[in-house]
C-alpha cells in the first residue's frame, strides 16, 4: 500500500452537532504518525474547502477538492482559489470526457487547464459494469483506464474494481509507448459517433458550466456547541421565554 485516502464530508453539518470531525481525524492521523510519514502518501479529500485549509497544517498531506458536479472547464481565477487550499482536485468522469449517448466525444480542457496550475487531477469513480462504459471502450473497463491515463493524463484514478486497476498497470500492454505486438489503447472520441445511425444520437445536453470562484465555498466550519444536542427522534425547539423549559414535538405519522 503506497499510502491511504480519508475522505470527510459533510463536516459543517457535524461541528453543528457537536462532532469536529476535522480535530479527530488530525488527532488520529498524529497519533499514528503519519504526520511524519515519509514512505507512504496522504490524502484528505473533502468538498468543503475549509476542511482542506485546516489540514495545511501538514505540509506532506495531498489535499484533494472534491467536485460533485459536471464542469467544463474553470476559470483562471477559480485556479487561485483552488490553489490556496488544495494541491490536486477530484473530477468526475464526465468532466474529463465528454460522453454523449454513451459515444465518446471528446475531452474537457479542465484538466489540462488545471495541469498547467501545477494542480493534480484524479478522476472517478470508474466502475466495471457495462452500462457504465461508453461504446467506446468497448465494454472494456481497462480501455476506459487507458483513456483516462494516456488521453485525459490524470495524475490519479479513483475505482470501485481496484484489482481491475491493478491488472492494467502491472500489464506490460498497458504502455502505449513500448513497441509491443499488443497494446491496451485509449479510445478515441468520435471513432464510433460518426458510424452511428441517424437517430442514435439523443438530443445533445445542454453545456456543463465553467467553475467561477463562486463555485468554491470557503465560508469557516461552524464552531461545535458546547452543551450536547437532545439525541432523540423528536425535534428540539428553543424556548419561548427566557427561564422556562425547552419545548419538544414530534412528527408522527398518522392513518388516512
Amino acid at each position: 500500500i503506497s499510502g491511504i485516502l480519508i475522505g470527510i464530508e459533510h463536516a459543517a453539518y457535524l461541528a453543528t452537532r457537536g462532532l469536529d470531525v476535522v480535530d479527530a481525524v488530525s488527532n488520529a492521523l498524529i497519533k499514528s504518525g503519519y504526520d511524519k510519514e515519509t514512505k507512504q502518501q496522504v490524502f484528505i479529500q473533502s468538498e468543503d474547502p475549509p476542511v482542506l485549509s485546516a489540514f495545511k497544517k501538514f505540509p506532506k498531506f495531498n489535499r484533494v477538492f472534491e467536485i460533485e458536479f459536471d464542469i467544463r472547464d474553470v476559470s483562471k481565477p477559480s485556479v487561485v482559489e483552488i490553489k490556496e487550499f488544495a494541491n490536486a482536485v477530484k473530477l468526475r468522469r464526465s468532466s474529463a470526457a465528454q460522453v454523449d449517448g454513451f459515444y465518446l466525444t471528446g475531452f474537457n480542457a479542465v484538466v489540462e487547464r488545471l495541469r498547467d496550475a501545477d494542480i493534480q487531477v484524479h478522476v472517478g469513480v470508474l466502475k466495471n459494469e457495462f452500462m457504465s462504459l461508453a461504446f467506446d471502450y468497448w465494454a472494456d473497463p481497462m480501455v476506459e483506464i487507458a483513456t483516462d491515463t494516456w488521453s485525459v493524463l490524470a495524475d490519479g484514478l479513483v475505482t470501485e474494481f481496484p484489482s481491475t486497476a491493478a491488472a492494467y498497470f502491472r500489464s506490460p500492454c498497458s504502455d502505449i509507448k513500448r513497441n509491443m505486438s499488443y497494446t491496451i489503447k485509449p479510445g478515441e472520441p468520435g471513432a464510433l459517433v460518426d458510424m452511428a445511425a441517424y437517430g442514435a444520437l439523443p438530443p445533445a445536453p445542454p453545456p456543463a458550466p465553467v467553475l467561477e470562484p463562486a463555485d468554491v465555498h470557503r465560508q469557516p466550519l461552524p464552531l461545535c456547541p458546547t452543551e450536547p444536542m437532545f439525541r432523540t427522534f423528536r425535534c428540539r425547539l428553543p424556548p419561548k421565554e427566557t427561564g422556562k423549559n425547552a419545548e419538544y414535538t414530534a412528527n408522527l405519522a398518522a392513518d388516512g
